[in-house]
């Protein structure tokens, strides 16, 4: 027999959900690339190369076993090669954990309203610290969770990938839009990127006992983000259609996707190329309170209330709308006394136009 559930009795089911990504919309920092560029030679650059390989493989050329946001799961051995473990990668997370402006206040509130998932591809060190800043359970965390003791590489193996990182030198990375610009050929940087990595690094190191584990047990990509939230849907009896995404990277993309499709609310927030391309409204503001405030307007009235906030996005309209919360409201129009941030319904229309501000506008981010 089913146990009684005396909050249905009540009528006080939860019947709305939010996912969200934390870097680009809780953090502002990548923890991945700081702990790159804290234990590797360029490990910045390098991380660059590998994300923009990642996205090339899975979306440009689309390969059949590529997934974007498996670079989390290529950095394991490099890291190891490179001396880290799980107490320092810990230090290097505590040390570079930096908040989107407003995010824990912005993040508390949703939290209250209904119930809120966090879904990525991060590391768990920095995620029991993201858990603990924002008092959210871990088991409302979907991440990689493992310990860098939890495998083993050779001295051998050790010094090969050392060897094979430092080999790559200092190659030009490509920032072209394929799909969304209808570009069919790769520019001549990204063929360069994708041969010399197969050739030098991704191969090889696929050759390596070690990756077999990691690839068991680092289990958060692109694809298993999608898989997520069916899973969350399935788990609380919520429909995809009542629930809300936010995005902000490439990996988003098919969890963004399914939303969407499923007149969910699928919510770019300082948005990468795909992230954009997987969503239906985009959002160009380093302040998570504009997402709190549609996600709101959603968990009241649904997409098409939140359309339609949109279609009145002006300082005086919004003074005037029948939103859920006057005082949230309210909160947001003193952050932006001169002028709303850029706020999109996003369709095949005008996709290609916003996903080619929201890159420039992350990109006007990330060097704040």
């Amino acid at each position: 027999m089913a146990e009684y559930d005396h909050m249905a009795e009540l009528g006080l089911t939860e019947d709305k959900q939010l996912v969200c990504s934390d870097v680009g919309f809780i953090t502002r920092n990548d923890p991945l690339r700081d702990l790159c560029e804290a234990f590797v030679r360029n490990g910045g650059r390098l991380y660059d190369m590998l994300s923009r390989y990642d996205l090339v493989i899975s979306y440009a050329l689309s390969r059949g076993d590529a997934n974007c946001g498996f670079v989390a799961k290529r950095l394991v051995p490099i890291l190891m090669a490179n001396g880290i473990t799980d107490g320092a990668a810990y230090d290097v997370c505590s040390r570079n954990l930096k908040f989107m402006p407003g995010a824990e206040k912005a993040f508390g509130y949703l939290s209250r309203q209904l119930p809120t998932y966090i879904c990525t591809e991060t590391y768990e060190h920095q995620m029991m610290l993201l858990a603990e800043k924002l008092d959210i359970p871990m088991e409302n965390i979907s991440c990689n969770g493992f310990s860098f003791e939890d495998f083993e590489l050779s001295k051998p193996d050790a010094r090969r990938i050392r060897e094979m990182v430092s080999q790559l030198g200092n190659m030009r990375i490509s920032d072209e839009c394929y799909t969304v610009s209808g570009r069919k050929y790769l520019t001549v940087e990204d063929n360069d990127l994708v041969n010399t990595l197969d050739r030098d690094l991704i191969k090889e190191m696929d050759k390596i006992d070690t990756m077999d584990e990691i690839r068991k047990e680092l289990k958060v990509a692109g694809n298993e983000k999608a898989y997520a939230v069916l899973e969350l849907c399935r788990k609380n009896e919520i429909p995809v259609s009542d629930t809300a995404f936010v995005g902000t990277r490439d990996s988003d993309y098919a969890a963004m996707d399914i939303v969407r499709d499923s007149t969910g609310l699928a919510l770019s927030f300082c948005g990468s190329e795909y992230a954009v391309r997987g969503c239906n409204v985009a959002v160009l503001s380093d302040r998570p309170i504009v997402a709190a405030v549609l996600v709101n307007e959603f968990y009241d009235g649904g997409i098409e209330s939140v359309r339609e906030m949109i279609d009145h996005w002006t300082p005086e309209k919004l003074r005037e709308w029948p939103c859920a919360d006057r005082n949230l409201m309210n909160e947001m129009l003193a952050q932006f006394p001169k002028g709303l941030p850029e706020v999109y319904n996003v369709d095949r229309g005008n996709q290609k136009e916003v996903a080619e501000k929201s890159i420039e506008f992350s990109r006007s981010v990330r060097k704040q």
